[in-house]
């Protein structure tokens, strides 16, 4: 079960799973504070979606929604609701009204809302007024890595005032992924080095929610060197044997002992987490002061965005 603050409004199942899609999970923005306990932070993968569609709806940034991987989606709602789309690019209808991405829409108690896709990008976020509060697998306890199955039952917190539709423009997917040198970047040889900041890497069909695998050159150290095993976190690019770098993600490890080459900026994770299978990205190498200032722009595009709508 997903354990929230908010109140829980309706007795019975606010949303039923009538097509649960491939891999599709309910998500937050992740569980800070444990990984010293070995319990990785999980969440969103791209959470800036996330948190752009509860900030659309008015829900807290760590409210659960949806994150849709592929395939079709259908939700049959048993109350009404406000609801927005965000990050990868999917066909919504609701019956033969088709719907935008990146704007609060609402959907009436009986109907059924439809998502396919994606036909952009690799995961969209599923946000709804008061969010998901309780996942009742059909038959089995809920956990919210567990993915969505045909009958399942979502419940809802507390109807949110909301009386009309609004939206903000998203942002052009791209591949170019930020980066900080690792701790264990001088352990390899200067043509690694090299390669891994000039050459292009692609993502495999390996990838998945606790990292994403790449391929290219064959990354290698100046000599054989035996590592402890360390703390590690979304971000950081670890080098196995093989060569081929894996950035860790949401659900990675708390603990690994590859050589670190790079750390990418928390910035920049949302763009891993759109690239597809057979996309290549670029590492671009950047300094603390400009990581800081990626976050910062962040920031300040959320305050903008809050700004509109206390105007609208």
């Amino acid at each position: 079960m997903i354990n929230s603050p908010q109140e829980v409004a309706h007795s019975s199942a606010d949303i039923e799973v009538l097509t649960p899609g491939l891999f599709s999970t309910v998500q937050g923005i992740g569980l800070t504070g444990y990984r010293h306990l070995g319990i990785p932070i999980g969440g969103a993968l791209d959470s800036h979606a996330l948190i752009l569609g509860n900030r659309l709806l008015g829900n807290p940034d760590n409210t659960h929604g949806i994150e849709l991987t592929s395939g079709k989606v259908e939700l049959k709602f048993n109350r009404d609701s406000w609801f927005v789309v965000t990050g990868a690019q999917y066909q919504i209808s609701i019956g033969d009204r088709n719907i935008w991405s990146g704007w609060r829409n609402k959907i009436k108690a009986g109907e059924t809302l439809t998502l396919k896709g994606p036909s952009s990008k690799m995961h969209a976020y599923l946000t709804i007024d008061g969010g998901i509060v309780q996942h009742s697998p059909l038959g089995i306890g809920g956990s919210t890595s567990q993915a969505l199955g045909r009958g399942d039952r979502l419940q809802l917190g507390k109807t949110l005032s909301i009386t009309k539709p609004i939206g903000a423009v998203q942002r052009g997917y791209c591949d170019e992924i930020r980066a900080l040198p690792g701790p264990e970047m001088s352990l390899f040889t200067a043509t690694s080095r090299k390669a891994f900041w000039h050459n292009r890497w692609q993502l495999t069909n390996a990838s998945n929610r606790m990292g994403a695998r790449l391929d290219g050159e064959a990354l290698s150290l100046s000599a054989p060197k035996e590592l402890n095993s360390h703390a590690v976190m979304p971000g950081v690019v670890q080098v196995p044997p093989s060569g081929q770098p894996i950035v860790l993600l949401a659900d990675a490890q708390t603990t690994g002992g590859y050589p670190k080459i790079a750390t990418v900026i928390e910035a920049d994770l949302w763009k891993l987490a759109q690239t597809r299978p057979g996309q290549s990205i670029r590492f671009v190498h950047v300094s603390p002061s400009q990581a800081d200032d990626a976050n910062y722009e962040w920031q300040q595009y959320f305050y903008r965005l809050q700004r509109a709508m206390n105007g609208s």
